[in-house]
């Protein structure tokens, strides 16, 4: 009876499958076999369903067979293939457990049309490998350069250990806390609690017990052959960090002597990496005391501590999680985060474009926020805010600032349920001492008010304001800077814009069943490049890109305008140079304004 992997091959296009095993033959000085159901067998928890298995000659005159696995989705997903005759486990780099080969990223690109190439350019590429690692130069270089990838094919621990510790040298003590399921790690118990505050929301005082640990730094990684399998192997790799190593691991046994934690660190190829390493030791009352033998409780010399913990401990090998602020946003390579990270920002409205922008801040690596809004959430908000319907019936700003402060527990986040014209009145810190404003109120008088406090002020903290124009087609965002115009000089007594993109035959506002109840309808799709446009230029305020008061637009589809019966204004066709398709981004100087004139003016003369 014809197997599995016989009946796919016979699918195939069998002209196709006759060059590949050319190929194959040609490239490898013998001809490929086809796999049979009993040959996949072996690739546990693989897609595999057929594929070819080639005899190579190396150059140390050693056959090993090479496999070229095919899944049912070949050639949409590439062939992957597996070194059949392979030495045990972790002893060479770049082969699995089970023999395939990790010679693609998770970013590798590839001719789908042309498979026979892809075949014959993955064999080659998998000979060369395997004639290096023969050879051996490549071994200790690869385990070290990528470990993380190593350490974590031989994990023994379940438990995952979320780090907030910056990943560089020296050795240091640190502190740890343990859950039911993870583990955090900071470099001081404040910060690991705050972070824990964040996370879990509702945590008792006594939940949040914690504990010293060890941070050990490297001067190069781990290979297989170091990772820690008892006591002894973590006492060797601890050594390797030199006598502060030893000593930060002699003191940082628990009152119980019972177990301890360490975080390794070091600089693999793509930037620093953590490992974890905790020795568990029994806490029975017996195991307790026969490591306190003849010494008073909790006074066991360290390193007597440490030689009776060890011998008799549990060692598991954990993954790392890095939680810290520059992984988060950036993988430690965004330039700006630590710019961001120490940024107060307020936002001023909870609304469908604060809200996002709220979000986008946070996203972006602003580390202080808080929200302001005395709002309730209610139904139709629910389709364009960041709040869903479980949130009608909450202040937007105190809900908000919940859900963000649990998602982003790197950041501090408040929630106040002020009006613009409260928090001026109260004078909170937090509007004092803030790097960044934006306003997003959707009232003219409120931003009015703001303006007014903001010249009061010297203006010397940035403010935007964001709106947009009826059915979301066209949106603004003005940043009012320290020099130029401030925010009356485009809008109106009564706060409205006086500069408008779009123009309606008929009055766009329509109004509920009720008195005063006005509004515009308008999607989540059509606010979302508006609300882009206002989080891009809060963030360039808050990296003081944006020095003087500049006024940025976006203008949607035109047909989107037809469709809702209006057109653009004179304006906005001067800004387009008359191109009226849409679909841009537009800006200009924010015009000068005559209530600030003379104090920029005076200024001026004074530098």
């Amino acid at each position: 009876m014809l197997d599995r992997a016989a009946q796919f091959m016979d699918s195939y296009d069998q002209v196709m499958l006759t060059d590949i095993e050319a190929r194959l033959a040609f490239r490898c000085g013998s001809v490929p076999v086809r796999l049979t159901d009993s040959d996949i067998s072996g690739y546990i928890d693989r897609p595999y369903v057929a594929g070819w298995r080639v005899p190579v000659v190396f150059e140390d005159n050693s056959t090993r067979r090479i496999d070229v696995l095919l899944s049912p989705w070949f050639p949409d997903i590439a062939a992957r293939t597996a070194l059949v005759d392979h030495p045990g486990r972790l002893t060479w780099p770049h082969v699995e457990t089970d023999g395939v080969l990790c010679l693609l990223s998770n970013s590798h690109d590839m001719d789908l049309d042309d498979p026979v190439n892809v075949i014959d350019n993955l064999m080659a590429r998998s000979c060369d490998l395997i004639g290096r690692l023969i050879e051996g130069a490549i071994i200790e270089r690869d385990f070290k350069q990528e470990f993380l990838t190593y350490w974590n094919y031989d994990l023994n621990d379940t438990r995952r250990i979320h780090s907030l510790v910056e990943p560089r040298g020296p050795t240091r003590e640190i502190f740890a806390w343990h859950g039911r399921s993870m583990s955090v790690v900071a470099e001081t118990e404040e910060a690991l609690q705050t972070w824990l505050r964040h996370r879990f929301e509702g945590i008792s005082e006594k939940q949040l017990g914690c504990e010293k640990a060890c941070f050990v730094w490297l001067d190069s990684p781990p290979v297989p052959s170091e990772y820690p399998q008892d006591g002894s192997g973590l006492l060797e790799l601890v050594a390797r960090a030199g006598p502060a190593g030893l000593q930060l691991l002699e003191a940082r046994g628990n009152r119980a002597h019972s177990s301890v934690t360490v975080i390794f660190g070091a600089e693999g190829r793509g930037g620093p990496g953590l490992i974890a390493v905790r020795a568990l030791g029994s806490t029975g009352r017996d195991n307790v005391r026969s490591r306190e033998r003849g010494f008073r409780r909790n006074r066991v010399p360290d390193q007597i501590a440490l030689n009776r913990l060890l011998p008799t401990s549990i060692i598991l090998r954990s993954k790392v999680l890095r939680a810290d602020a520059p992984w988060i946003h950036g993988r430690g390579r965004d330039a700006r985060s630590g710019q961001l990270a120490s940024a107060s920002a307020v936002v001023f409205g909870c609304g469908s474009v604060g809200s996002t922008v709220a979000l986008t801040l946070l996203r972006a690596g602003v580390g202080h926020l808080t929200v302001v809004d005395n709002d309730e959430l209610e139904w139709p908000n629910v389709s364009r805010h960041e709040l869903g319907g479980s949130a009608v019936g909450v202040k937007k700003s105190l809900e908000l600032a919940r859900r963000l402060q649990r998602d982003f527990p790197h950041a501090t986040i408040v929630g106040s349920d002020q009006t613009v014209q409260g928090a001026i009145a109260e004078e909170f810190d937090w509007l004092a001492n803030a790097d960044l404003i934006v306003s997003a109120t959707g009232s003219g008088q409120a931003d009015r008010t703001l303006n007014r406090w903001h010249k009061s002020n010297g203006r010397k903290v940035p403010i935007v304001y964001g709106w947009a124009e009826p059915y979301g087609i066209a949106g603004h965002a003005v940043a009012v800077a320290e020099s130029g115009g401030c925010l009356e000089a485009g809008v109106d007594r009564v706060g409205l814009s006086k500069f408008e993109l779009t123009r309606f035959e008929e009055t766009a506002a329509l109004e509920e069943p009720a008195c005063g109840m006005h509004y515009t309808p308008y999607g989540a799709v059509e606010l979302a490049f508006i609300n882009t446009v206002v989080a891009e230029l809060a963030v360039d305020c808050a990296l003081g890109r944006v020095v003087s008061s500049t006024h940025r637009m976006w203008a949607g589809r035109h047909d989107l305008l037809l469709e809702n019966g209006g057109r653009w204004t004179s304006d906005a066709l001067d800004l387009m140079n008359g191109e009226i398709e849409g679909g841009r981004l537009l800006s200009r100087p924010w015009r000068a304004c005559t209530c600030c004139q003379s104090d920029q003016t005076s200024k001026s003369i004074t530098s």
